[in-house]
């Protein structure tokens, strides 16, 4: 059977999309930070955008696959925004952004509603990983939480955005460590009782401390939660 007529209408199909809904843009520096990159990405497309601290974008990395990234910040003005990219396992999103380089074009969909706050911001508590540092940067919430594989390589970036207040759990892989996080996150609560709190990173970890958190006595605190990925899976938001 001839498919021709098909592949092209889809190719077709895909383009209009992009144009309607996607911003190109062009990779304008590329900093590496131990298991990280720093990306700056630019363009006129990106001029006068609607972003807000926490919003999202994502990436298109070939056909219909894509990643997403909280940019640290994005210039309207200019034309430039941000994003930290952490090199974990073997995705299309790690090995899209290894293979990265300068003057390297892509296309970007959004800025997107994620995580927003209301405003003005509460007190914040904020909970995360390697995957969510560039939210904790934009969204620069008091108290900081992270569970990190190998602390000692992410010190330098926590120092870069301004994160080296963050209290950091080595994450274990039998997750031994999730008790310990849990505790840290009480004393945190207990300090501030009324503070919002932004639970984001690894599925599992968000999914017991939302456990824990509802157990607690007294009226709830406003939770967000986001689930950057999974063990065995790929694609998350």
């Amino acid at each position: 059977m001839d498919n021709t007529f098909p592949t092209r209408r889809a190719g077709l199909f895909e383009s209009a999309v992009q144009k309607l809904f996607t911003r190109p843009a062009r990779v304008l520096e590329i900093e590496n930070l131990g298991p990280y990159r720093l990306v700056t990405l630019g363009g006129d497309a990106l001029r006068n955008a609607a972003w807000h601290a926490g919003d999202k974008i994502q990436i298109q990395l070939g056909g219909w696959v894509q990643r997403t990234y909280t940019p640290l910040d994005w210039d309207a003005e200019a034309g430039r925004l941000r994003i930290l990219i952490y090199l974990h396992a073997d995705g299309p999103g790690t090995q899209w952004a290894r293979t990265l380089r300068q003057g390297d074009s892509c296309v970007v969909f959004g800025p997107r509603k994620s995580v927003r706050l209301a405003e003005p911001q509460p007190a914040l508590i904020f909970v995360g990983d390697e995957t969510s540092a560039g939210l904790a940067a934009a969204l620069s919430p008091a108290q900081i939480l992270l569970e990190m594989n190998a602390p000692a390589d992410s010190a330098e970036v926590l120092a870069m955005l301004g994160l080296q207040h963050a209290q950091v759990c080595a994450r274990h892989g039998d997750d031994a460590h999730i008790a310990e996080l849990g505790n840290l996150l009480l004393a945190m609560l207990a300090g501030q009782p009324s503070a919002a709190i932004v639970l984001t990173g690894k599925a599992s970890t968000i999914q017991h401390l939302t456990r824990l958190l509802r157990r607690q006595p007294g009226p709830a605190a406003q939770r967000h939660s986001k689930a950057y990925w999974a063990t065995g899976k790929s694609g998350m938001d």
